[in-house]
C-alpha cells in the first residue's frame, strides 16, 4: 500500500512539475497576437509549429484581407500575385516567358530576366507549390493571357506532395490557405476535383462560416491525402506547449511514412504509384495543351539536395516519348553536391545564374515567332 501512495504522489509531482513547464513556455515564449508580426523570437516559433492547422489559420487570419497575415493573399489559382522581373509589358514585340511553381522558378525568373531584357518575364507561384498546384495554375492564367513561353517547375519533394490540395496539408509547420484541384487518372484520362474556394476572399467566406467551413474539411477528408484530423482541427489542446510539441513530431513520423509510398533515397520514385502516374498524365497534358495555344511548353525539373536525379530519370522516358523539352538541374547542380545549394536549400546564386543560362538558350533556340 505504501508503495502505490508513492507511485500515486509521485506521479502527482511529475504532472505538476508538467503543468508548470507547460505555463512557464507559453509565458516566457509568447507568440505575437498580431498577425502582420514576421519576426516572433526563435523559441517562440519552435513552439509554435506544433499548432493545429486550424489554430495556426485562426492566428493569421482576420475578417478582411487586409487586416490579415501578409500569407493568406500567398498562392491563390484565382485572382493570383504575378510578378513581373522587368519593366516591358508590350507581349507584342517582346516574347512573354511565364513561369508557374514553387520559389525555385521564382528564382530562375528573377535571373533570366536580368540575363536578357528581351524577354517579357512573368512568374506565379506558391510556397512550396507541388506540380498540380503550378498545372492549375497554368490553365487558369493561360485564360487571362497568351504567353509565348510556359514552364511548369517541379522538383521531387514535390511529387509525393500530389495528391494534396492546399498549404495547409502540403506542409504542416509552416501552413498557407491556398488551395488547388486534386488530380485523378480515370481510365488513363486526367480528371480533377476543385475544393469549393479557390481565392483569398472566398476563403474568408468559408472560414468564418462553421458550416461552410466543415462542408470544406469534409471535402479534404474525401479528396486530400494528406488531410488529418488529429493535425488540423483546433482543440483546447492548442493552449498546451507539451501537445504542440508531440503534434510536430506526429506530423513529421507521418508525413515521412506518406512519403515513403511514393519514394526512398536509395530506390528513387515508386512508378506504379499514384502520384508518379497522375504526374505524368500532368506533364503530357500540360505540353499538348502549351502546343494548341501556340506556346512553347518547357519542364523545369528542380533536383533537391541530397535527393539524387530520381526526378530527371523518373520522367525522362515520358519526356523523351512526348518530345517535351526541359532543364533538369541536375546536369549544373549535382544534387548529392550540398555546396551547390544555400542554407535554405536553394541553388546557390552562381549556380542559379548559370541555370537561367541555359534555359535562355533553351528558349532562343526552340521559339517560333511570327
Amino acid at each position: 500500500m505504501k508503495s502505490i501512495k508513492k507511485i500515486y504522489f509521485a506521479t502527482l509531482w511529475i504532472f505538476g512539475y508538467l503543468i508548470l513547464f507547460d505555463i512557464a513556455i507559453n509565458v516566457a515564449f509568447k507568440y505575437p497576437k498580431d498577425p502582420e508580426n514576421r519576426s516572433p523570437s526563435k523559441p517562440a516559433q519552435f513552439f509554435e509549429y506544433g499548432r493545429s492547422i486550424e489554430g495556426k489559420l485562426t492566428r493569421m487570419t482576420r475578417k478582411t484581407i487586409d487586416q490579415s497575415a501578409r500569407r493568406i493573399s500567398w498562392g491563390w489559382i484565382i485572382e493570383p500575385e504575378i510578378r513581373y522581373f522587368s519593366d516591358l509589358r508590350d507581349s507584342a514585340s517582346h516574347p512573354t516567358v511565364t513561369f508557374y511553381g514553387m520559389s525555385h522558378s521564382v528564382y530562375l525568373a528573377e535571373d533570366l530576366a536580368k540575363l536578357d531584357d528581351s524577354f517579357v518575364v512573368r512568374s506565379l507561384g506558391a510556397p512550396g507549390a507541388v506540380p498540380t498546384w503550378a498545372y492549375a495554375a497554368y490553365l487558369s492564367d493561360k485564360e487571362l493571357l497568351h504567353s509565348d513561353v510556359v514552364v511548369l517547375s517541379i522538383m521531387t519533394r514535390g511529387v509525393a506532395l500530389i495528391c494534396t490540395t492546399s498549404g495547409t496539408t502540403n506542409h504542416f509547420d509552416s501552413v498557407c490557405p491556398y488551395t488547388y484541384p486534386r488530380y485523378y487518372l480515370s481510365g488513363g484520362i486526367l480528371a480533377s476535383s476543385s475544393p469549393p474556394f479557390l481565392s483569398a476572399e472566398s476563403y474568408l467566406e468559408y472560414f468564418y462560416h462553421p458550416e461552410n467551413w466543415n462542408s470544406y474539411k469534409n471535402w479534404l477528408k474525401q479528396n486530400d491525402k494528406y488531410y488529418n484530423p488529429l493535425l488540423f482541427q483546433k482543440t483546447i489542446l492548442d493552449n498546451s506547449s507539451i501537445i504542440r510539441m508531440l503534434r510536430r513530431a506526429y506530423a513529421f513520423s507521418s508525413q515521412r511514412k506518406k512519403e515513403a509510398r511514393v519514394y526512398d533515397n536509395r530506390n528513387g520514385f515508386k512508378v506504379s504509384s499514384e502520384e508518379v502516374e497522375i504526374l505524368k498524365s500532368i506533364i503530357v497534358s500540360f505540353s499538348e495543351d502549351a502546343k494548341r495555344n501556340n506556346s512553347l511548353p518547357i519542364l523545369y525539373l528542380i533536383n533537391n539536395v541530397s535527393m539524387g536525379d530520381h526526378l530527371y530519370r523518373v520522367l525522362e522516358p515520358t519526356l523523351a516519348a512526348h518530345d517535351i523539352l526541359f532543364l533538369s538541374s541536375h546536369v549544373i547542380c549535382p544534387p548529392n553536391d550540398p555546396t551547390n545549394f544555400d542554407s535554405t536549400q536553394h541553388f546557390i546564386a552562381p549556380k542559379n545564374v548559370l541555370l537561367a543560362k541555359a534555359m535562355v538558350n533553351l528558349i532562343k533556340k526552340n521559339i517560333k515567332l511570327d
